[in-house]
């Protein structure tokens, strides 16, 4: 296997392992020939449902058939371009609803360039941290997080949730979820009445700072449109397209 697909793959295997942390369970074992393929998922927040396989996919009636019997919270991600999964997923009444760019990058490679000693990192520690996590990257991200689900993961060994305060106010959040030598950045959440003062760039900094010392070897993470271009600057690269699908 060549480096530029060993690192994809673990992009998405430290993606997938927080979402089984998260409470994602097998669903359903798929034989096709000699093969098999495990569909995964999610029945609350993220509602991520996936086939974690290096096999080929179902045949397009058997997986059409699966899809169709997806709850309507469903997500699906299709990593890169697998039109198969597109057309299956189109055909039984899924639409995109969200595009994402897998990104990693080597800590070796990294030095920090800013230091804002106004903002602080603070780990959740308690459950009002708890709470105070969800509301903000709730308010961040315009959708509903499961707080059952993040106190799941604040106890769980291998998770790390952040909040950065600025004079006693919390106004970013993060999540930091370790597979192996790989660190994967999640939820970086600024809601849009603390944006455009580069919070995002200084927790961003400060969390590679925390990896770096942790002894992490590589980040990955999955960047929206509009965080690709920050992370770019921090010396990401880009892996490979992430798309995800649900019902309208």
């Amino acid at each position: 296997m060549n480096k530029d697909k060993y690192w994809a793959k673990a992009n998405i295997h430290n993606l997938t392992a927080l979402w089984r942390a998260a409470g994602a369970a097998p669903l359903e074992h798929v034989e096709h020939g000699t093969e098999s393929a495990t569909l995964y998922g999610s029945s609350r927040w993220p509602f991520r449902h996936w086939f974690e396989t290096d096999t080929p996919l179902p045949d397009n009636r058997e997986l059409r058939s699966i899809l169709g019997g997806l709850p309507a919270t469903a997500m699906v991600p299709v990593w890169g371009e697998n039109r198969d999964l597109q057309a299956a997923l189109s055909a039984t009444g899924f639409e995109r609803c969200l595009d994402q760019r897998a990104m990693h990058l080597t800590l070796a490679d990294w030095r920090p360039t800013s230091s804002n000693p106004a903002l602080q990192l603070r780990p959740v520690q308690f459950a009002g941290d708890v709470q105070t996590w969800v509301t903000v990257c709730s308010e961040a991200f315009g959708y509903r997080i499961d707080t059952a689900v993040i106190a799941g993961l604040a106890a769980h060994q291998d998770t790390r949730l952040w909040l950065a305060e600025i004079d006693g106010v919390t106004v970013a959040t993060a999540l930091l979820f370790r597979t192996g030598e790989v660190t994967g950045v999640h939820q970086v959440g600024v809601p849009e009445r603390f944006r455009g003062r580069g919070i995002a760039r200084e927790l961003m900094q400060a969390l590679l700072a925390h990896c770096q010392q942790s002894g992490a070897g590589r980040v990955t993470l999955q960047a929206s449109e509009m965080g690709e271009g920050l992370y770019r600057q921090l010396g990401f690269t880009p892996q490979f397209p992430i798309f995800s699908y649900r019902r309208p």
